[in-house]
């Protein structure tokens, strides 16, 4: 079984900017990836989860997108994950089209993937990628977070 921890984390302004790069970040892949599928829905092509993926590839390559490799990599590779999830709901019926997401939304958010024990619980801090020791309140005492 599975449990579900809420953690609230009091990250300070270094950690606020990291954050803030990596929710743009992950926004702009995410529009991207959406942007490519439309385009070749509108072509009669089909674009999945492995061509959205090359396509960051490509993106990380280039000059242009340089600041890419300052944020956390799963975050980028989960935007896309998720993306290619509303598409399979949406072709099931069970929701509407996916839609760009908007810095003006209130809701930001990103996920990330515990690899190789990179996110963990030091006392009263959280080990998250990219941001270092974040102060952190959890919803329930736990000594380990399992992959």
């Amino acid at each position: 079984m599975q449990k579900g921890i809420k953690f609230r984390i009091y990250p300070n302004k270094e950690q606020q900017n990291i954050i803030h790069q990596i929710l743009g970040c992950c926004r702009l892949i995410y529009n991207k990836g959406l942007a490519m599928r439309n385009e070749a829905y509108e072509k009669g092509d089909k674009v999945g989860y492995s061509q959205t993926s090359a396509m960051l590839t490509g993106l990380k390559k280039s000059d242009d997108f340089a600041f890419f490799k300052v944020v956390d990599s799963i975050a980028l590779q989960q935007s896309l994950r998720d993306l290619d999830r509303g598409f399979v709901n949406f072709f099931q019926k069970r929701a509407s089209h996916p839609t760009f997401k908007s810095k003006h939304n209130r809701h930001q958010s990103y996920r990330t993937i515990n690899q190789g024990d990179n996110i963990r619980i030091a006392g009263k801090y959280l080990k998250l990628p990219k941001l270092g020791y974040v102060k952190a309140r959890q919803s329930m005492e736990i000594e380990k977070i399992h992959a």
